[in-house]
């Protein structure tokens, strides 16, 4: 019963940390992520007309719409240079104040009067030595001039610049705050050299929940020229592969479950041989085969119950403490969590106690037949 308690704890505590981790990514793109994000299904950048853009406004539930136009520049600042990605985002997002609470050092603003600012992300922030002290020396962003470079001319038109100043320092998590830099739309359609070209339109909702249903009313207004993506589907390969992964963890664990069942056949069978007496007492008392057989499979079957009872118990436990006071820790230095997160899922518990009531009750069959094979031949030989 100890045996099939712990590998059953084992199970579960497993499951519910890829649980915690999923939850954990969902609720780290939560900060910065759309509820939905419109893009082009052929093409990076798409026109889209401001009588659609108006429409889409009037979707009922729709309650912030941002224009995005996004692609990598190189920066340039005291004698550093590093390729970023620009993200030029354009009134609506300061208004629907999405990473305010993220700006960890600095202003929360794009634009004050002529000087255009950009929201950076720590490590970019950090890596180019930037200062807000230095109200002087803007920061410098080429774009490769793609007219100019189509005729093979490497001249000095061959790049596009432009000019922004640090407006605030962002932290939200390591590759967005390696590479991202937020700046206004306008200015980010100076440096491409574009007018109303866009590469997305992000959508903010008044209840994420009606986001299926918001989708559907979007995509009958704009047509199949374009794709709308909820929060899972704009990380649809990093959640898959999450679930990929869980699953194969838990055949894996079957697997092993399957192997440490040889335990209790080994002592169901010498409970066989032990027990030989008391076999025959009870084969003189009338006992029937079938009677014999249903004896020891339900020892089987009671051991399993009770080994998966008490590893469910003790999952239970040790993922409530983990939850609730994180005692394993991740060992990361800076690391956004401290600790393991742990999620408990209703069904991980079932399919877990599933698959130990059913690998067990099967190692139980053939101990049950041998017990009934050496009870009735051993005694009608005699």
């Amino acid at each position: 019963m100890f045996g099939v308690g712990v590998e059953v704890m084992a199970l579960i505590l497993i499951l519910s940390v890829f649980n915690g981790l999923e939850d954990f990514q969902k609720g780290l793109f939560r900060t910065y992520d759309p509820d939905l994000r419109i893009i082009a299904k052929e093409g990076v950048r798409f026109n889209l007309p401001l009588q659609q853009i108006q429409q889409l406004r009037k979707i009922t539930g729709i309650r912030f719409v941002n224009r995005v136009l996004e692609d990598q520049a190189l920066i340039r600042y005291g004698g550093k240079q590093l390729v970023v990605r620009l993200k030029g985002v354009d009134e609506e997002f300061i208004q629907a104040k999405r990473l305010k609470a993220q700006v960890t050092e600095g202003d929360y603003l794009l634009k004050d009067y002529d000087r255009s600012f950009g929201l950076v992300g720590l490590g970019v922030f950090l890596s180019m030595g930037m200062s807000f002290e230095d109200v002087f020396t803007p920061i410098e962003a080429w774009y490769p001039n793609h007219s100019s470079l189509k005729n093979f001319s490497i001249n000095s038109e061959a790049a596009r610049s432009n000019l922004f100043f640090p407006g605030g320092v962002l932290e939200v998590e390591q590759n967005f705050d390696n590479q991202m830099v937020i700046v206004p739309l306008e200015w980010m359609k100076q440096l491409v050299g574009t007018e109303n070209d866009l590469s997305a339109i992000e959508l903010m909702l008044k209840d994420e929940d009606q986001a299926k249903n918001i989708k559907d009313d979007i995509l009958q207004l704009l047509g199949n020229d374009f794709d709308v993506q909820t929060r899972d589907e704009q990380h649809a390969i990093l959640l898959k592969a999450i679930k990929i992964e869980k699953l194969f963890v838990f055949l894996i664990m079957a697997f092993v479950m399957g192997i440490a069942s040889f335990t209790l056949f080994y002592a169901l069978s010498l409970l066989v041989i032990e027990k030989k007496k008391d076999l025959a007492t009870m084969l003189a008392m009338g006992i029937s085969q079938r009677q014999l057989f249903y004896v020891f499979l339900w020892v089987g079957v009671l051991i399993s119950f009770s080994g998966a009872f008490i590893g469910m118990f003790l999952g239970f436990g040790f993922a409530w403490a983990q939850e609730t006071f994180g005692i394993i820790s991740l060992g990361i230095p800076n690391a956004l969590i401290d600790a393991y997160p742990i999620k408990m899922e209703l069904f991980d518990f079932i399919w877990t106690a599933l698959v130990v009531v059913i690998i067990t009750f099967l190692a139980s069959i053939f101990p049950a037949y041998k017990a009934v094979q050496i009870t009735f031949k051993s005694n009608f030989k005699k």
